[in-house]
This record gives structure tokens, C-alpha cells and sequence, in this order.
């Protein structure tokens, strides 16, 4: 037995190989495979040198190579030189919205919400996909007056938190009264905001912000459909539409 596994030594080298190669391949090149359905979330242990060394201060996602969790994300791919020792890379799954949903998102970093708004401003950032953009950019702490509609998404959450929450449905014979919760005062001896266009039916919150829109009751109502509001921007009372004869 013993002249047999000297003889067969190599098969039994070549084995492990096969059944470590991962491992080996992690450990020697610092190999990491990510899943088609899968995004990698990076934490990087330390860095030795260098002005990126710490996070700066009130921030926790790391944009320029500081140590901490990361914003760069990994795509399904193959990697090299993530060694295990400084790189901790675990494996998330894609966010998906389901058909007839919208989801919401809550920036764990970035700039502050200017005082007097409680939603922070749209920023490009693909869809909230490139959290690095969505930080350079200015992107704000906080809930967020964008959304994402129904899709798949490979969304950084040790930046972003995902709320999935249903499309606002207006049925027939019925009409939408709006209020909204962020915005400019309305002015003086007015029961409600002026009337703003453009926003398509509140579906871009921004769009309404950005023209100067009121905080409370609107003048706009929704009429029956559905639509993409955001709930942490609009709240809508459904009434039934008054015919007159």
C-alpha cells in the first residue's frame, strides 16, 4: 500500500489541487469568482501606506482606496490580486423589483440634507448602481426622492437600503388629492402650493422640488391610473370625482 501511494503520488497531488484549486488559487493570487446572479460587496481590512489610509471623518463608504467597505463593486466576473489578507469580498445577490412595485432607497453616507428638506436631491449614479458616482457627485444621506422601478439591479448595500413598496393605483371614478411633504412653505394666507408643471404627475419629485414647489396640499389632482409616487414625497387621498349636472 505504501509503494503504491509513493508510486501514485503525484494522482493523489493532482486531486487536491483539483478539489482546492479555488482556494489555492485565492491564496497564492488572490483569485475571486463572482456569480453570474451576484455582485461582490468589498471590505478592505487596511492599507500600510499612503494619504488614503483612514475614511475621512462622518463617512463609511470608502470612494479612494481608504480602508473600510468599499464602493466600487465587483461584477460577475473573475478577479485577481483580492488577497484574503486585506480584502473581504462577499457574495450579494442582484435587487429585484417585481412588476407592480417600486423600490425606495435610504443612503446610508454622504452630504447632508440641506436644512428644511427631509428627501435628499437626484444625483446621475445609474440607477443608484455606481455608488461611487452617486458620492462624488454630492448624492445625500438619507431617504431619497428617486426610486427605482421594477428591474434587476446590482445595488451596493452596505451603501444603499432597499424598500420594495407598492405603485400608487387611482381607480375609475375616483381622483387622487395630493399632498406633499417636502418642498417650499407655502406662502402666506394660501391653503395650498402654487401650481407647478412638468413633474408628470409627481412621478418626478425632483422635477417638482427644482420649479419651486410647495410643501402641503397641491392643487393637482391624480387622476385614475397608476403611478410611480414616492411615499416619503407625496401623500394621496383617494375621493370620488363630483359629477355636476
Amino acid at each position: 500500500m505504501e509503494a503504491l501511494i509513493l508510486n501514485y503520488w503525484w494522482v493523489v497531488v493532482a486531486l487536491m489541487c483539483a478539489v482546492l484549486n479555488r482556494y489555492i488559487l485565492r491564496f497564492f493570487f488572490g483569485m475571486v469568482v463572482v456569480p453570474e446572479d451576484r455582485i461582490g460587496l468589498v471590505t478592505k481590512k487596511f492599507v500600510l501606506y499612503g494619504p488614503g489610509k483612514e475614511l475621512p471623518d462622518g463617512r463609511i463608504i470608502a470612494i479612494k482606496g481608504e480602508a473600510g467597505f468599499q464602493g466600487k463593486t465587483l461584477a460577475p466576473g473573475l478577479y485577481f490580486g483580492m488577497w484574503f489578507w486585506q480584502y473581504m469580498v462577499s457574495m450579494e445577490e442582484f435587487t429585484i423589483i417585481p412588476e407592480g412595485k417600486i423600490g425606495l432607497i435610504m443612503a446610508k453616507d454622504g452630504s447632508e440634507i440641506p436644512t428644511g428638506n427631509i428627501l435628499g436631491h437626484k444625483v446621475v449614479c445609474d440607477n443608484f448602481q455606481d455608488a461611487v458616482k452617486f458620492l462624488e457627485s454630492g448624492g445625500q444621506r438619507g431617504r431619497q426622492t428617486s426610486y427605482i422601478t421594477s428591474g434587476s439591479y446590482r445595488i451596493n448595500t452596505l451603501l444603499f437600503q432597499v424598500s420594495v413598496t407598492d405603485m400608487v393605483r387611482i381607480q375609475e371614478s375616483m381622483v387622487g388629492i395630493v399632498t406633499t411633504l417636502d418642498g417650499l412653505p407655502i406662502e402666506r394666507d394660501q391653503i395650498a402650493g402654487k401650481l407647478i408643471e412638468g413633474h408628470n404627475n409627481f412621478q418626478d419629485f425632483d422635477e417638482f422640488i427644482n420649479k419651486g414647489g410647495n410643501r402641503g396640499l397641491q392643487p393637482q389632482v391624480v387622476l385614475a391610473g397608476s403611478y410611480n409616487l414616492n411615499p416619503w414625497a407625496i401623500q394621496l387621498e383617494q375621493i370620488p370625482m363630483t359629477e355636476i349636472s
